[in-house]
């Protein structure tokens, strides 16, 4: 978990004359303020969207409650850089818009920040909703119903009550949204929209890894901060309270039905039904041109299907020790394991491949290389989604009520028996939601399939990403409803965590 790290700052350490003439160039700064400025307006853009979905979803009786809760959190499926490909196959020149309406976009979605914003913003504000409707569901209504006898009208009530008391849920899904996006490089790559990312990825492809380790290693500080500041606002004793008695939902009027009818419809329409109708229509316009599936289509899902689970099996084997530390035992190692786990939210994909890249190419043992080996990508990506295995397994553990643990040993059963015949069976729900979390993020990953590959072997996310560079937007619509597909598993667990038990 610390090589990336260890190595980026080795290298940066290592040229010292190189790093004293990059901190001399024009670009380095630019880059830096290009790339906060696009996570803190993503993060912005994401509140506004996601809040009032979650709060009108929670506080009003809307037809077809549990349909737009799945509709909320179906944008998470799609992989960012297939959201960029649907934007920009939707609104460039001879695009779906283009063809639908027989005039061009008004704005360039390529080349600037408004289209990688819009992108970003769409596919990451389910983090925000997702937060901050399951703190409205555990939200007591006595102070909402407390003020609206006092006369306040249902805007103040949601400023001057609601919205208080979700300020720690809404930042700390904010600060997601922006973790996120500083560490994405498929967006901004297929935007040309200029960010650390963007140049991580051009110095490595120039040869240039001291100027891509300086890099890295600044986007791990700067998320390293991030991550703190998320980590002191969840710390903060929060001032929403568990909900005991039942939620009061109200029924809106004519008018604000239709405002709410509005807003979901442009919302989803934006962040869901575009894509997959952008996708689907050139994937038609393919077909009906004669043009074939990809040739390596089988071998590539067959290939990031092996990659997936290998990642996803290394990633539940370490995950149960991390997650049995941190809730069964006490001390500095318990602490250090819990904390070293979650490490793999500070590094991007991107600086992960490079690390690996720097390190492993000289790296032998007993004579063996893990240089252009199935090992790279599978430890790449199982560094990168250890928090997701870890995160399930903790949730699921935490449930485990110890005594049953402490009876199996009164009853005469040694540890090894109790773990196996109590512990582990209660567990098995926590570890195949992390293991399939692991495997679907893996299918999705861009950036370690990209540099750790092997010579010969293709992933489908390789395909994807090659053919949207080769601007083949018919070919690319199959490998794309493949990918999206699979992903769509993860709404099962996504929506597992009791959002879905709403009070229709």
């Amino acid at each position: 978990m610390l090589l990336p790290l260890y190595v980026s700052v080795k290298d940066v350490l290592d040229s010292k004359n190189e790093l004293n003439a990059l901190l001399a160039t024009r670009d380095l700064w630019p880059t830096i303020g290009r790339s906060l400025l696009l996570a803190s307006l993503t993060a912005l853009g994401g509140a506004l969207i996601a809040v009032p979905q979650a709060w009108m979803l929670a506080r009003y009786h809307i037809p077809g409650k549990k349909l737009i809760l799945i509709l909320c959190v179906l944008p998470l499926v799609f992989p960012s850089y297939i959201s960029a490909y649907s934007y920009l196959a939707a609104f460039e020149p001879l695009g779906f818009y283009h063809n639908i309406t027989g005039s061009q976009f008004p704005i360039s979605i390529r080349n600037g920040l408004f289209g990688t914003w819009m992108s970003m913003t769409l596919v990451n504000s389910p983090l925000i909703f997702l937060m901050t409707y399951a703190a409205l569901q555990r939200q007591s209504p006595s102070q909402e119903e407390s003020a609206r006898l006092l006369g306040f009208s249902p805007l103040q009530v949601f400023f001057k009550v609601s919205l208080p008391t979700l300020k720690i849920p809404i930042a700390s899904g904010m600060l997601l949204v922006a973790l996120y996006t500083l560490s994405d490089f498929g967006t901004p790559a297929i935007l040309r929209y200029k960010t650390m990312t963007y140049y991580i990825f051009r110095h490595l492809d120039r040869g240039s890894f001291d100027r891509a380790s300086f890099f890295s290693l600044l986007l791990i500080v700067i998320a390293f901060l991030f991550l703190i500041l998320e980590s002191w606002i969840t710390r903060t004793q929060s001032r929403v309270t568990d909900n005991k008695s039942r939620q009061i939902i109200r029924k809106a009027s004519k008018g604000k039905m239709l405002f709410i009818a509005s807003f979901y419809s442009s919302t989803i329409f934006m962040a869901c039904l575009l894509p997959l109708m952008t996708i689907l229509y050139w994937f038609s316009k393919g077909r009906s041109s004669e043009l074939i599936f990809p040739k390596n289509l089988f071998d590539s899902s067959l290939n990031s299907a092996t990659l997936a689970f290998a990642a996803a099996l290394i990633s539940i084997i370490f995950a149960i020790p991390c997650a049995w530390c941190a809730l069964r035992k006490k001390g500095l190692f318990a602490t250090f394991a819990d904390r070293i786990s979650f490490m793999g939210n500070m590094f991007p994909g991107l600086v992960i491949g490079l690390a690996f890249i720097s390190f492993f190419v000289s790296f032998k043992i007993f004579g063996y290389s893990f240089y252009q080996t199935l090992w790279l990508p599978v430890l790449g990506c199982a560094i990168r989604f250890l928090p997701q295995a870890v995160s399930s397994v903790k949730t699921s553990l935490a449930q485990i009520n110890p005594r049953l643990e402490e009876a199996s040993l009164m009853l005469g059963h040694d540890s090894l028996a109790t773990k196996l015949r109590v512990t582990a069976p209660l567990l098995k729900p926590g570890v195949l939601a992390g293991f399939a979390l692991v495997f679907i993020s893996t299918l999705k990953e861009l950036p370690i399939t990209l540099l750790l590959a092997q010579p010969g072997k293709f992933y489908l996310t390789q395909n994807i990403w090659n053919l949207i560079d080769e601007a083949e937007y018919s070919l690319v619509a199959a490998p794309a409803l493949l990918l999206l597909g699979i992903s769509c598993i993860s709404l099962y667990f996504i929506l597992n965590q009791k959002l879905i038990k709403s009070n229709d």
